[in-house]
């Protein structure tokens, strides 16, 4: 949600600050949040119980209980905050905290431009170091090259395709058939002649 303008949030606020901020704006949605959790929680255990009856009242309030929760959400985001403001003079949080968190902001605004500039500042100098030098838009990286010499890669080649060539194909290989000769036969074969 955005904020109206005139309020200030706090981009920097932490979920216990923006909890307790938003308890105090509208008590009614938390409270009806762990109520419905409540009754979800005592349905499952009547389920466990093997309870249908108790289990079906406790699903029933859980959805009586989320419509009231819903219910204080609208109301407190709309027309709840006026008729509060009117009748107890209870005004926003967000709205009284704006000037003192605005101050901050613009000091914390202040502090990292200064940081910013210093930083500008020494990539600057780094750049004007790398020109003096030669280096600028020229840097090279030394090391071991990963390209193979066109040489190695024929072998490479050869003996693969020398390998697919005495290899007998992949039914035999999952046998477990380990020895071949220079033929192409198996060694079995070969003693059976003898």
């Amino acid at each position: 949600m955005s904020t109206p303008a005139g309020k200030y949030q706090d981009p920097l606020e932490t979920w216990s600050d923006k909890f307790a901020r938003k308890f105090k704006e509208n008590p009614w949605v938390p409270l009806g949040c762990i109520a419905t959790c409540g009754a979800l929680f005592m349905s499952a255990v009547k389920l466990r119980a093997g309870k249908p009856k108790d289990m079906n009242y406790w699903l029933r309030a859980r959805v009586g209980l989320q419509g009231v929760t819903v219910v204080a959400l609208l109301l407190g985001s709309t027309w709840g905050r006026e008729w509060m403001k009117k009748n107890f003079g209870v005004e926003s949080t967000s709205e009284t905290a704006g000037p003192s968190v605005t101050e901050s902001q613009a000091q914390k605004k202040a502090q990292e431009k200064l940081e910013f500039e210093e930083r500008m500042r020494n990539a600057e100098e780094a750049t004007n170091q790398e020109e003096a030098v030669g280096m600028s838009g020229k840097m090279t990286v030394k090391g071991p090259t990963l390209n193979k010499p066109k040489e190695e890669k024929v072998k490479e080649q050869e003996k693969t395709s020398e390998a697919v060539k005495n290899s007998k194909g992949w039914r035999l290989w999952s046998k477990g058939s380990s020895s071949s000769g220079s033929d192409g036969k198996d060694d079995s074969d070969s003693t059976k002649t003898s």
